[in-house]
């Protein structure tokens, strides 16, 4: 892996947290090609009022983690990014910058046959192996999206080189415990 990619690699992890007691909140992680943090953003948590929550309905959680959450997030971040992986589905939803939205979750599938090895599940979702150790991950795209293509091979690429390093979907995992720090109070 020559040094650019290395010092280019910036991946970003997202997140939209709703806690019962105080509300929605979001961050945003960018890392670099070991899984070190290069930025963090977060939110502070959101309570919607009664009259939202009547006036929005069903819609407000989507609206509250994807239009207010995910966008403040992104236009917050000092550079651009090239990809956000996310825990949440609706989020593949979100429509401000340009920016592919993965959906990236672990699997208990029997591995693939080395790194790099993918097995489509649908056009818009597959499996990758990301290293030979562990199991395969699951990456779901927006539902126009088509596994194929530059785009398609720039992401892959860019997950496996960080997957030689390390667990490709844990940073979703260290903002999660984050947020629920930020919601203790425990910063």
């Amino acid at each position: 892996m020559s040094e650019n990619i290395r010092e280019n690699a910036r991946l970003a992890y997202g997140l939209a947290y709703s806690s019962a007691s105080k509300g929605y909140l979001g961050a945003i992680l960018i890392t670099d090609y070991k899984g070190f943090p290069l930025e963090f953003r977060y939110t502070d948590p959101i309570v919607p009022t009664k009259i939202q929550q009547v006036l929005y309905g069903e819609g407000l959680e989507k609206y509250l983690k994807i239009d207010v959450i995910t966008d403040s997030l992104v236009k917050a971040l000092s550079k651009d990014i090239s990809v956000l992986f996310v825990q949440d589905e609706d989020l593949l939803e979100y429509k401000g910058k340009e920016i592919p939205i993965v959906r990236l979750s672990s699997t208990k599938m029997a591995p693939l046959s080395g790194p790099g090895d993918h097995q489509k599940l649908k056009s818009n979702e597959l499996l990758l192996q990301t290293s030979h150790a562990q199991n395969p991950v699951r990456l779901l795209f927006k539902e126009d999206f088509k596994c194929e293509g530059p785009d398609f091979e720039a992401i892959i690429e860019k997950i496996i080189k960080a997957g030689n390093f390390m667990d490709v979907d844990e940073p979703l995992m260290r903002i999660q415990k984050t947020l629920e720090l930020v919601c203790e109070q425990k910063l």
